[in-house]
Order: C-alpha cells, then structure tokens, then sequence
C-alpha cells in the first residue's frame, strides 16, 4: 500500500500541533505500509523517522506578499499537487486544515488523478467555530468563510473517509457535507522520555522556575501558541487574582498584542509567572515533570496534542469544555470549565490547590489514561485498518 502523507501546514509555522501529529501518525503506520511524508513545514522537512520524507517546495502568489504574515499564511501553495498526479499513490491522507486553500487544491489533484484520499480532522473545531472566537466583523466573517471554512468543507466532501480525531467531531464533519465513513483515529503520544533529575533541575534553574524544595505551592503550566483561541488572556487574568501560592509556566512564544505585564504587576511576593518563550522538546519534558496542573483555557481546539503530552508526565488537566478535549481527560484526568470564564478557571485552581489528595488521583489516572487509550501504534492500527477499507473500496468501484 503506497501512501502520500500530505501534511498542509504555514512554512513558517515553527510548531503546529496538527502538523506534529500526522507526521508522528505517519511514522507510525510506516512499519506497515510503504509510506512517504511530503510537509509544507520547514522545519519539519528536515526531521529524520521510518518514512520516506519528500522535500516540499512552497510559494506565495506576487499580490499578497507585501501581507502582514498572519493574512499571508492563507495563501501559500506548494507542489504537493503535482506530486499526487506523478506518485502512483493508493491513498493520499490530507492532515490540518491551514492553508485551507491549498488543501483543497491536493484534494482536487486527488480526484483529477482518481487518488482515494483521507482527510484527518486536525484543527476542524477552530474553523468551524473561529467567526465566534475570534470576533470578527462581517468583512473578516467573509474572508473567513471565503479562504478557512469552504475551502475545508469542498476538501471533506470528496474524501473517500474521514479520521476523526474524537467523536466530537463527527457533527462538524457533517455539517461540512460529507456523508461517508468515519473513523475515529485519535492522537497518540510518545512515552515520555527517562527522567534525568539534574538535568531538570538545570531546566528550571534556567528559566527561574522554583525547585520542590525552594517553593512549597501548587505549580501549573500552560503551553501552546499564544493566538486568540488558545485564551492566554483568559489564563493570565485568572491567575492575576488568585489569593494562594503558586507559578505559572506559561510556555510557548509571546506575542506582542497580549498583556503579560499587567497580570505579572499584581501578584504577591509568593506568586509568579514565567514566560518562557519558545521550547526545545527537552525542556517540555522537564518543565512538565515540575508541573502538577496542566492548564488549558483553549477556546477553542480540536485534539490538542499538548494535552495528551501532559497527562503522559503525569500532570492533571485542567481545561475548557470544548471539542475532543473531554475525550481525552475522562476516567477522573482532571477538571472542565466553560471556556472563557475567568472565574470557574480561577475558583478551580484555588480548589485543586488545597486538596492535594485529589490532585494527585488526578494526576495518576491521566497517565494511566495515556497508556491504555492514546499511544501511537493504537493511533496507527486504527489508521491501517482505515486505509486497508478505503483501498477494498477503490478496487471494487474501478470499471471492469
């Protein structure tokens, strides 16, 4: 079975987690098929794995290039396309959704090339629901519209089957137009790599997080990009109020339109919060393992990898109610609040703060959650026996 992972991704995009999860999908389904990797990312590009791994060259068309670069990043093309007419692929497996426009021009080579495809629903929840968290005027709603959301409905409605990544799913996938199968295909998660207590410690001790022993109080982590729909804002403002001890890791690389100051200049000589900046996979590890609290106050979100990440180190979530994300903290994982209320995110911090026995039940059934429902080889069983229906399919509706 020869297989095309398309992975459609801004080439700019330092970390995505869409892009993160098909290709780790994508080398796990590697030992059972004959795959290749083809990403739009650069710095994916060059990451070595089972796969074979095809060099992506992108573009962007001369008239939107003098764009601030969050608008350019809907409107770079690659040669993804001329790669599905020219491979003599039996599937093509479309993953994330940005940018829209290109991903439906691949799954347009695939129906002019008679390729089956795939569509993963990586980032589904953010372009079904971005008009609302967004806030976008009526020009904005257009251009949404017009360059995210019809682009990825045309893309679902001519794919042969559709991986969910959770049941959650499974409307938005309707409600675009398609009426096939579909096949609930989690993320996974690596097992966490040996912990290296020194190591760590020089982890922390780098960028001013306390050890155990140097602070007593609860220590909480937030990673992620710092875009609207991630509710850094949200984040900040509720542990700027917050009357117990703690820190707050905020990981992952500040933008200049949100307030970090203001938040920081209210709290109490036992309280603070570290931004990070951007993280090497090392120091992710470390600073989790520090962590007791995982907190998410996403607005919206598909399947975030992050979180899974957290609960294999060990952390309880605590999270907004929205998309796959109660799916991944069953089984007494951690806590959900509605998205965007400060006051449920704050009121549950001060909670789980004072009642370390339940934070530690917490913490041990989100590991235990990991192994048993989200590792990658059950990720990519899933996956295979997908493809192998999809290419039963392509064999018995081909003309005799």
């Amino acid at each position: 079975m020869k297989v095309l992972a398309a992975i459609v991704v801004p080439p700019h995009l330092t970390a995505s987690g869409g892009a993160r999860a098909g290709r780790n999908l994508s080398e796990a389904l590697a030992s059972g098929c004959d795959m290749t990797i083809a990403s739009m990312s650069a710095v994916d590009a060059a990451r070595p794995g089972q796969a074979r791994t095809r060099a992506v060259e992108t573009s962007l068309p001369p008239l939107v290039r003098s764009l601030p670069q969050k608008y350019r990043s809907l409107f770079y093309t690659s040669n993804i396309p001329a790669m599905v007419t020219s491979g003599g692929w039996d599937i093509v497996h479309l993953h994330n959704p940005m940018p829209a426009l290109e991903m439906a021009r691949i799954a347009r080579a695939c129906v002019q090339a008679r390729v089956p495809y795939i569509v993963s629903t990586h980032g589904f929840n953010e372009v079904a629901n971005g008009e609302a968290v967004y806030g976008f005027g009526w020009l904005k709603k257009m251009a949404w519209r017009a360059c995210m959301v019809r682009p990825v409905a045309s893309a679902v409605r001519g794919a042969t089957s559709v991986f969910a990544l959770s049941p959650a799913d499974v409307d938005i996938v309707r409600g675009f137009g398609f009426d096939g199968p579909i096949v609930i295909v989690p993320n996974g998660v690596a097992c966490p790599e040996p912990e290296d207590g020194a190591a760590d410690r020089n982890v922390w001790a780098r960028l001013g997080v306390m050890s155990p022993e140097a602070f007593a109080g609860i220590t909480c982590m937030f990673l992620g990009n710092h875009t609207p729909n991630k509710g850094v804002a949200v984040l900040l403002e509720a542990f700027s109020k917050l009357d117990i001890p703690f820190q707050l890791i905020v990981g992952g690389e500040p933008r200049a339109e949100i307030d970090y100051m203001t938040s920081a200049e209210h709290l109490r000589p036992d309280q603070s919060i570290i931004i990070t900046g951007r993280l090497a996979d090392g120091d992710v590890g470390a600073l989790l393992r520090r962590s007791e609290l995982f907190v998410f106050p996403t607005l919206a979100d598909t399947f975030p990898l992050v979180v899974l990440e957290a609960m294999a180190q060990g952390c309880a979530v605590l999270a907004s109610d929205v998309g796959g994300i109660p799916y991944q903290i069953q089984d007494g994982c951690g806590v959900l609040v509605p998205p965007g209320d400060v006051a449920a995110l704050r009121g549950e911090v001060s909670r789980l703060a004072t009642d370390p026995a339940s934070l530690g039940a917490m913490r041990t059934a989100a590991a235990a959650r990991v192994r048993a429902a989200f590792t990658w080889p059950a990720a990519a069983a899933a996956a295979h026996e997908g493809y192998q229906r999809v290419v039963s399919t392509a064999a018995t509706s081909v003309p005799q």
